[in-house]
């Protein structure tokens, strides 16, 4: 009997940070499953906190409308699916936690791999990693 296939999903709510969502909407369009994971990394951070600030509102109120939103987004792309927000640490460590028995593949966008991210999680999980590149912008005709 074949493995069902299961995608560690990780995204970065930053702009191109969330081309993992496509993977994961292939995955689920396949049959499979999907782990979404959240990295608020410290540029998405900033992010919150100018936008509390813009809209005068508190840094934890701004949080919770971002991870409402981004709840939203990942429902109307792949459907209900696990999502877990976490706090940015180690990358390689962070994502690893995140890896089960019933993991067939990570994927991680562009924006947060480093030098030999992708080789550590692959060597740590035994999983093939793929990087999901920015999605460029279509330019007005």
């Amino acid at each position: 009997m074949t493995k069902k296939e299961h995608l560690l999903t990780i995204i970065e709510p930053i702009p191109g940070g969330d081309t993992t969502l496509d993977l994961a909407h292939e995955t689920v369009a396949r049959g499979g499953t999907v782990t979404v994971v959240v990295f608020l990394t410290d540029r998405v951070e900033r992010d919150i906190r100018h936008y509390a600030e813009t809209a005068g509102i508190s840094v934890r109120e701004a949080e919770a409308i971002t991870v409402r939103r981004l709840r939203t987004q990942c429902q109307d792309r792949i459907g209900d699916v696990q999502l877990d927000i976490t706090r940015r640490g180690s990358v390689s460590s962070d994502v690893v936690q995140y890896i089960t028995a019933d993991t067939t593949a990570v994927a991680i966008p562009a924006s947060l791999v480093s030098d030999k991210l992708v080789e550590r999680i692959a060597t740590y999980s035994g999983r093939p990693v793929i990087v999901a590149p920015y999605r460029v912008p279509e330019l007005a005709a």
